[in-house]
């Protein structure tokens, strides 16, 4: 067996800076994660239907209804509520984020109804936002290892 012991006072201290370091530039990491997130969610519901996102075509009803109205084609928004209620919120002691709808009636979006299919916006975010949030944490791990 083989122990590898660590003694000098110098180290430890070293060790114990690097450590807070590296809790700061994950939290940072996790702030800029979520923010990506929701920014990513609110740009789905923007413009969802030209970003790929497999949305069935609008009913011709609600073409209809949009165009009188002067509303977007290409997105969810009519009033802008459904845009302005999706919040974020981390945790700095147990190093998590969270992005939720603050209305109930995008839940109906995202699953679809038997009257309306589904057009998801939250559901894609993981395949959209991946390698991004993977660059963020890189970076931020790597300034706080190796002082870049």
């Amino acid at each position: 067996m083989i122990k590898v012991r660590i003694e000098t006072k110098e180290t430890i201290a070293a060790l114990d800076k690097t450590k807070g370091k590296l809790k700061n530039s994950l939290f940072a990491s996790l702030v800029k994660s979520t923010a990506l997130v929701r920014e990513t969610v609110i740009e789905n519901i923007r413009s969802g239907q030209k970003k790929g996102l497999g949305w069935s075509p609008f009913a011709p009803s609600t073409i209809a209804y949009k165009s009188k109205r002067g509303r977007s084609l290409i997105g969810l928004v009519d009033s802008g509520k459904m845009m302005t209620s999706v919040h974020e919120q981390v945790s700095r002691t147990k190093l998590t984020g969270e992005v939720y709808p603050g209305v109930n009636y995008l839940r109906f979006h995202e699953e679809g109804t038997r009257k309306m299919p589904e057009r998801p916006t939250f559901k894609p975010v993981p395949k959209q936002v991946n390698s991004k949030i993977s660059a963020i944490f890189k970076i931020e791990v790597a300034g706080a290892l190796y002082g870049v």
